[in-house]
């Protein structure tokens, strides 16, 4: 999935010489936290409601600019980044947001929400779903004769999470459509499949 799939678009913008309240306020507004700079068409900083909280004194507010406490060269992703990728830089940077540039010309916003929106999504986790974990032989085939074993039971996998192997095996995390999970786990069971654990 690419980030222009989840991007914020046409996202809100303020210049760099509109003083921090006027910032603060368009930020209460539209209920967001962060804020691309943005003078003659081109991004030139990222304000974010951290930065002012940290001048937050109600005398200084009408007095100190958002060029003064914008960040003038964030972190940026582009409509082709990989969502993935925008996930590591938001986590190693420990960021809430980045703006997406095409050519150097803002054309979105993708926050830290937008992010756990999206991978919820692809995880499935936003229908409604049975889960079923198996400790299966580190190896293809135990994998693909567990899938078939599940799918013959009734089963429809929506995807498979894989946890940390330890002596040739490791758990994998079955998302499965709503189901009665019984006849699945006796069928795997017949067939001398360890199920550690299962969500109805």
């Amino acid at each position: 999935m690419l980030v222009s799939k989840i991007m914020s678009d046409n996202p809100v913008t303020i210049s760099p010489d509109k003083r921090v309240g006027q910032a603060l306020k368009l930020m209460q507004k539209h209920s967001i936290r962060h804020l691309p700079v943005v003078k003659d068409d081109r991004l030139v900083g990222w304000i974010t409601s951290r930065d002012l909280r940290e001048v937050l004194l109600a005398s200084m507010l009408e007095k100190i600019t958002v060029e003064d406490v914008m960040l003038k060269s964030p972190i940026t992703v582009t409509p082709d980044t990989k969502v993935e990728e925008a996930a590591r830089l938001v986590y190693e940077n420990k960021i809430g947001g980045m703006p997406v540039l095409d050519g150097g010309k803002l054309v979105g916003v993708i926050t830290l929400m937008d992010l756990i929106s999206a991978f919820l999504s692809m995880l499935g986790l936003l229908r409604t779903s049975s889960r079923l974990d198996l400790l299966l032989e580190d190896k293809p085939e135990a994998l693909e004769e567990a899938s078939r074993l599940i799918n013959e039971a009734g089963g429809r996998v929506i995807n498979v999470a894989l946890g940390p192997g330890k002596e040739g095996k490791r758990p994998y995390y079955f998302r499965i459509i709503k189901c009665d999970l019984q006849p699945i786990i006796d069928t795997l069971k017949q067939h001398g499949f360890q199920v550690l654990d299962s969500v109805p």
